[in-house]
């Protein structure tokens, strides 16, 4: 019972927050919070009395424990401690339920539900971006399109997130109409991003596809190839398509007399300023979490968000980090991203685990061996993504939490495997009448 509500509320909270990304959200905001207390207190409830320690993550929960009291001392050393310990507080509960509770709750049937409920959120907000976007704003850019996000940046994660889950649909689907159709919705999504002109989505896509390829290589190989003389008869067709994807890249930065970098960094150059400067201010612990240099909570009351009360955007999660906590905060940063690693399945152990496959429990490990692939390219993508737009230390945005629930679900995922070939391998049933007529030694 506790299984099935911690995997429902898991649910509810990256559905909440995908709606609150988009342009008629504001009503969920509390919701939100709500589906996080939830998804943390059943977690934590099974994780006590459900006597589930079977995957052996001991030392993950050392890291998060690492991670949480070193950004814990930011909190403390803040120029707003209060303000700082909510973020903290809000950040730990998705971070603790996301590596330490969520792997304990899986189990091999829940792998791909878990994919296909993400698959759901995305297809849906993707699907009426296209079919019903909201109305523009006088804040918007024309060229730039949103759909019903609150902006072409998040419209574009979204849509990197879903051409990389359906492209990954299409590979493990081919010949059925599900297969079919996810590739349908894999070309939405990549229109799509096209369209919202997001750059740091279009690099983000291609850092998660990039491990997609090493996983795909003997399928994306001719997708590929198909892709470059379709690209190449494009801009042969086309005569201004060069001059498209220079504007697509470049943006507004015109000035041809500067290098390519600072063309293509231009609009970031003001805030990593910023950045930096802040950091100079307080190079050790920072300004507390979540908080700036520009933070102003002279008229903060207590609520319970961040929007309106932080300083600027965060477009870099490393120059957010040494500015929020200082050298500290970037060594627990880069110190828990490390854990993506653990959830890599060496080349050693393939061959093992593709007998395994072929045993008894082949379908459900097979299953479960494609999704832990999905989580791990997804988290690939958001991590890539944080470095370019986003942060990663927000528990009230999407893509943050998503990428802490991808996580988790690639370590428990890849827990799981191993644990299977820690077991001795099954006797083939054609065997078993054999084996019982040999002679005791």
């Amino acid at each position: 019972m506790l299984r099935s509500l911690t995997l429902l509320s898991l649910f509810t909270y990256l559905a909440t927050l995908a709606v609150t990304q988009t342009a008629y959200g504001e009503s969920f905001s509390v919701l939100r919070w709500f589906s996080l207390f939830a998804l943390a207190g059943f977690g934590g409830l099974n994780w006590v009395v459900g006597g589930q320690r079977s995957l052996r993550l001991n030392s993950v929960n050392i890291c998060v424990l690492i991670y949480l009291v070193l950004w814990g001392l930011t909190v403390i050393n803040g120029e707003y401690p209060l303000f700082s310990s909510y973020r903290w507080f809000a950040h730990a509960m998705i971070v603790v339920s996301a590596l330490i509770f969520l792997p304990q709750v899986l189990r091999m049937t829940d792998a791909s539900k878990v994919l296909l409920a993400l698959k759901l959120i995305v297809a849906v907000i993707l699907l009426v971006s296209y079919l019903k976007p909201a109305s523009a704003t006088k804040f918007d850019d024309p060229e730039l399109y949103r759909g019903i996000l609150g902006n072409p940046n998040a419209l574009g994660h979204m849509a990197a997130v879903g051409c990389l889950l359906f492209l990954h649909g299409f590979l493990t689907q081919k010949g059925t109409r599900w297969g079919q159709l996810q590739a349908a919705m894999a070309g939405l999504a990549g229109v799509l991003l096209l369209q919202s002109g997001a750059r740091s989505s279009g690099v983000a896509f291609l850092g998660g596809f990039l491990f997609l390829y090493v996983f795909y290589k003997a399928y994306l190989s001719r997708y590929l190839m198909l892709a470059v003389v379709a690209a190449s008869a494009a801009f042969a067709v086309v005569p201004d398509l060069p001059e498209n994807v220079s504007h697509f890249v470049f943006k507004k930065a015109t000035n041809t007399e500067s290098t390519t970098l600072e063309r293509l960094t231009l609009s970031r150059h003001a805030v990593w300023e910023r950045n930096w400067k802040g950091f100079e201010e307080r190079p050790l612990l920072g300004w507390g979490f979540g908080m700036d240099s520009d933070s102003n909570l002279s008229n903060w009351n207590g609520e319970w968000k961040a929007v309106g009360w932080t300083g600027r955007d965060t477009v870099n999660d490393i120059m957010y980090v040494l500015e929020s906590g200082g050298v500290v905060g970037l060594f627990a940063y880069v110190f828990v991203l490390g854990l993506i690693f653990k959830a890599w399945i060496p080349g050693a152990l393939r061959p093992m685990l593709r007998v395994r496959l072929r045993g008894p429990q082949g379908g459900h490990l097979a299953s479960v061996y494609e999704v832990q692939k999905a989580f791990y390219c997804l988290t690939v993508l958001l991590m890539v993504m944080f470095e370019f737009d986003n942060t990663a230390l927000s528990a009230g945005n999407f893509f943050s939490a998503l990428f802490w629930a991808s996580m988790g679900l690639s370590l428990g995922l890849y827990a799981m495997l191993m644990s299977s070939l820690r077991r001795p391998a099954p006797i083939p049933s054609a065997l078993q009448s054999h084996i019982a007529v040999l002679p005791a030694e």
